[in-house]
């Protein structure tokens, strides 16, 4: 995991849930690895942001994706006004998930709507120093990952999706500085 090796000696844990306050790692792609946007998404002060690293064939994985897809619903508006943004960084542990056309197959399947990075040779994956699928952060408006939960969100009645829709909620009303509107 990106942040193991910078997280003091005991952070803050509830169950899958970790809080921390480490810059974010951008992520890398070119622009024919990105579904659904026209441009990579990059983190910019002012903007809160969900990032969840997942693969199509990972059932634990496949079990989060109506909780992403949940909050890509309910958060529209802050979507579309720029204040939220969700990215989505595929990146494969079998070899038919390293197929560009599978990636986008199984985005259109499963209805996925919010960008999608396929990264196929697991750059990101290596930069975030990854360990399991799938993990998601949340991302507050100075660049800073304040949380991230691994694994199933719901795994033995969690809660993990109460709880980091909380999040987002505090996250998305905290000052911070402006985020510039959506060209």
């Amino acid at each position: 995991m990106f942040f193991r090796r910078q997280e003091p000696s005991s952070p803050k844990r509830d169950g899958h849930l970790v809080t921390l306050t480490h810059p974010v790692p951008t992520l890398t792609g070119v622009k024919t690895e990105w579904l659904n946007t026209d441009k990579p998404i990059v983190f910019s002060p002012g903007i809160v942001s969900i990032v969840h690293f997942w693969t199509f064939g990972c059932i634990n994985c496949k079990r989060n994706l109506p909780h992403y897809q949940s909050w890509w619903n309910a958060y529209r508006k802050e979507f579309t006004d720029g204040r939220l943004q969700m990215v989505g960084v595929h990146t494969p542990e079998l070899e038919d998930e390293r197929k560009y056309d599978r990636v986008v197959a199984e985005v259109k399947k499963n209805k996925i709507e919010y960008p999608v990075l396929v990264d196929a040779k697991e750059e990101n994956w290596k930069r975030w120093q990854q360990s399991m699928w799938p993990t998601v952060y949340l991302i507050d408006k100075h660049q800073r990952v304040r949380y991230y939960w691994n694994g199933e969100l719901e795994w033995q009645s969690a809660g993990g999706y109460k709880k980091l829709t909380r999040f987002i909620e505090e996250l998305l009303i905290e000052k911070g500085p402006p985020a510039k509107p959506k060209s």
